[in-house]
């Protein structure tokens, strides 16, 4: 399936929720299409009304029937899009394991 991913980061004096209503809109217009390709909504964002904001998005989803993952600013954006471009749409939305990384050991000053 395809991806939207709609994020960014923290914002200072953006309103979250206002900025999203735009979001809103285009979904509506365009959930046929998206649910017709199998896409998956990513949505994360922080700032001013941010939880407002999602909650709007949350809803539109659930209403056109659009999976979606919605997060706030707890989560880190670059696991967010790792999860999103990993997710199989035939096999729903599950989360990519951690990576097996091996950091090497740093002496000590």
């Amino acid at each position: 399936g395809k991806v939207l991913l709609i994020g960014g980061g923290v914002a200072n004096f953006t309103d979250v929720a206002s900025t999203f209503k735009g979001l809103v809109r285009a979904l509506k217009e365009f959930g046929s299409a998206l649910k017709a390709c199998g896409t998956s909504v990513w949505v994360r964002r922080g700032g001013p009304n941010y939880a407002e904001g999602l909650a709007k998005m949350k809803n539109a989803c659930e209403e056109m029937g659009l999976p979606a993952r919605v997060y706030g600013p707890e989560a880190h954006l670059t696991s967010i899009v790792r999860d999103a471009l990993t997710t199989s749409a035939a096999g729903g939305l599950k989360p990519l394991a951690e990576p097996n990384v091996k950091i090497p050991a740093v002496k000590p000053d």
